[in-house]
């Protein structure tokens, strides 16, 4: 029994598969595919990963060896990519089976489920694709196998939800040689390659009203919250099976991480076990984290001790009447001395703004957010537009005070396309907006001599480079 993950090819921009919503300016390792890919092969399968984007294959040259079952990992901006290749594998290769695990196949099975052997696999996918592909393999029924869905008699079944996985440490280390170039992934804020990403935790705890959290802990929030009308808890893994994992990533060869969590920081004491167990590894390391978790000085400080580089923060806006209304639960006071901390300790912020989340969002706002964020003085930020994607209830207040003429959800990008109009701004104004906040940080020459000074070596110099010219493009498109 042969299982192929596949990622097929992409004619122009390249979506991201680890958060969903966006087109990435470089591409980095899928760690939610490799989770269930390496339990497949734990458990005796022949397993193997194309990536046609990385390894440039047409989708003829990756279909070259068949396979018994095919993997897609599907998010919302891959949804006709993916279905569209999985008709064409049906066609010539009408005794194989295919498999749509992720957040997409979780919050819609019906638009996957196009033949009987179709099956999307909702929530989590490990354990459910395991028991998917035993019963494909030994011909057994998979009418019991919950968190399945599928079609019976031309009938759309959707098999009870599965409980989530309570102990995390019992799944394996993701097994990274699965892909075929695995030192072809770079991260371009990184001076060390190559560069790999990790996950320590699965869902996010806060109440963000127009969130998504990444693309494992939205489809596991999303089966979750069909069921019971509220966001799933959070699981950590332990940080004696985390830092095993960092010292065998060491050791592989790679030099630099990004912690995938939504939330790095839980608590003080398990952060500090984790970071100390790292400290000398001498790997660059980057995480998303909450202003509010940051305002410690003595934590920040063993961030940097133990490689922290980068930190991903969500401040959204500068008007504290916004955030209030989005429910980000966090005071501008509180974004201040968090930026303050991480600059005295020499860890750079990285800045999210994300315009259009709120009614209250104004022209004036905008121009106060775009005037704080260049006052921070951090080399990366992030300018989205908010985005009424499935399952968030932002979507639900959008649909009912009419600022989103769309029904149903069409996959747009947030970094340069909206179909939000609010009362105070159009459509248009969010992206100019979004655009002009870009322009302003990235294309100065202050911004433009301090990213020269900091490079390291050609290699990082040329990543740079063509993340910047993706940029570019992305905001003259």
């Amino acid at each position: 029994m042969h299982v192929k993950f596949l990622i097929p090819p992409v004619q122009g921009r390249v979506p991201d598969r680890l958060f969903g919503c966006n087109y990435g300016f470089f591409i980095q390792q899928n760690v939610f595919l490799l989770y269930p890919a390496t339990l497949l092969m734990d458990s005796g399968y022949k397993v193997s990963i194309t990536d046609c984007v990385v390894e440039k294959l047409s989708l003829n040259q990756a279909l070259k060896e068949s396979a018994d079952i095919y993997v897609f990992y599907s998010v919302f901006l891959t949804r006709d990519l993916d279905i569209a290749t999985a008709e064409h594998i049906s066609r010539i290769q009408p005794n194989s089976k295919i498999v749509f695990i992720g957040p997409d196949p979780t919050y819609k099975p019906e638009f996957y489920l196009k033949n009987p052997r179709f099956y999307a696999v909702r929530g989590e996918p490990e354990l459910t694709l395991l028991d998917l592909v035993k019963a494909i393999s030994s011909k057994k029924s998979i009418h019991k196998l919950k968190g399945l869905s599928y079609l019976k008699s031309n009938n759309i079944v959707n098999n009870p939800p599965r409980s989530f996985i309570k102990d995390l440490d019992s799944l394996p280390i993701p097994e990274r040689s699965l892909l075929k170039k695995p030192f072809s992934y770079s991260n371009p804020k990184f001076s060390n390659q190559p560069s790999t990403t990790m996950l320590t935790s699965r869902g996010c705890a806060f109440r963000c009203y127009f969130c998504i959290p990444n693309s494992l802990s939205f489809a596991r929030e999303l089966e979750y919250k069909k069921y019971n009308k509220q966001k799933p808890k959070v699981a950590l893994r332990s940080p004696k099976n985390i830092i095993e994992e960092f010292r065998l990533i060491k050791k592989q060869g790679y030099n630099s991480v990004f912690v995938v969590d939504d939330q790095f920081v839980w608590d003080k004491a398990r952060t500090l076990e984790i970071l100390e167990g790292i400290k000398n590894l001498d790997l660059e390391i980057a995480i998303l984290a909450r202003c509010d978790m940051l305002t410690d000085l003595e934590l920040v400080k063993a961030m940097k001790k133990s490689g922290i580089k980068y930190i991903d923060l969500g401040i959204e806006s500068y008007d504290q009447k916004i955030l209030d209304d989005i429910k980000k639960d966090l005071k501008i006071e509180t974004i201040q001395k968090c930026v303050g901390n991480l600059k005295k300790c020499n860890i750079e912020p990285e800045i999210n703004v994300m315009f259009g989340a709120s009614p209250l969002e104004t022209k004036s706002s905008v121009e106060r957010t775009i005037h704080f964020v260049q006052k921070l003085d951090v080399d990366i930020i992030h300018s989205t537009i908010c985005t009424p994607f499935p399952g968030t209830d932002f979507r639900e207040v959008a649909i009912k005070k009419g600022w989103t003429p769309d029904r149903e959800y069409k996959p747009i990008d947030p970094g340069n396309q909206s179909v939000i109009n609010l009362p105070n701004l159009s459509s248009q104004d969010l992206v100019k907006a979004s655009k002009k906040l870009y322009k302003k940080h990235y294309f100065n020459l202050k911004y433009l001599f301090n990213q020269l000074r900091k490079t390291k070596s050609l290699k990082e110099l040329k990543l740079k480079f063509n993340a910047a010219l993706n940029l570019w493009k992305n905001i003259f498109k």
